[in-house]
């Protein structure tokens, strides 16, 4: 029996597309009947390719010890704030506070006060006994302001009080030391002379010097960099005449 082509195509069609619960003819398949030998040895490739795969990498972190990762925080912020500290504040001062008249007047109380803040405050009379540094740190280069506070009383009559204050500016330059030397005084004599013909005086003062120097460190390096002239060797002084 001689079928139609449209006849012919449908049957094609229906038989490879397995419509009956089947898998299509090998006929029907692309490649003839050596399309299944070719599809299980494509399967036996991909089987050894996964089998020889490395397992994959887990992408979960390891737990975090908060304690050990807020002490690596902290570290590391104190380390980037010492070098920001180290470039801006490149200035060195040292504040140095003396009381000259401590065989009539006795301190009671000595402070110093550095761009508002207070950097020392004594009430031993300290300041009486030596000619020490009262303060030394870093600031930023640039003017600052002192200001220097000694209150005394008269030793054979603390009656007689002072409170002398003196507030001073000074320029910082960088990668220099600044040294600031105060010398409070009292060079009356009311405290004592009072008891006598109930006269007296006060000459209440704070005098302050104020140097920029080179640091050591810095003055040797400059040494060192300086060339050294060596001295002429005899012959060559010869050969010249």
């Amino acid at each position: 029996m001689k079928l139609a082509p449209s006849t012919v195509a449908l049957l094609l069609a229906v038989c490879g597309a397995g419509t009956f619960g089947h898998p299509a003819a090998s006929w029907a398949q692309p490649g003839g009947a050596d399309a299944p030998a070719a599809e299980a040895a494509t399967e036996d490739a991909d089987a050894a390719e996964v089998a020889t795969r490395p397992p994959p990498t887990s992408t979960t972190s390891t737990p975090c010890d908060r304690s050990t990762c807020a002490c690596a925080t902290s570290c590391s912020r104190r380390a980037r704030a010492a070098a920001v500290a180290t470039q801006l504040f490149s200035t060195k001062i040292s504040l140095r506070l003396t009381w000259t008249s401590a065989r009539f007047q006795g301190v009671s109380r000595a402070a110093i006060r550095l761009d508002g803040a207070s950097v020392y405050d004594d009430t031993d009379g300290a300041i009486a006994g030596d000619d020490g540094v009262r303060f030394e740190g870093y600031v930023a280069p640039g003017r600052h302001r002192i200001t220097y506070r000694v209150e005394a009383a008269g030793k054979d009559d603390d009656r007689f009080t002072t409170a002398a204050e003196t507030t001073i500016v000074v320029e910082a330059v960088a990668g220099r030391d600044l040294v600031v030397a105060a010398r409070a005084h009292d060079g009356g004599d009311i405290s004592y002379a009072w008891q006598r013909d109930q006269r007296g005086s006060y000459r209440v003062g704070i005098d302050v010097d104020v140097a920029s120097r080179a640091r050591p460190e810095a003055a040797a390096q400059r040494s060192a960099a300086v060339p050294t002239r060596l001295p002429r060797r005899p012959d060559a002084v010869a050969a010249l005449r």
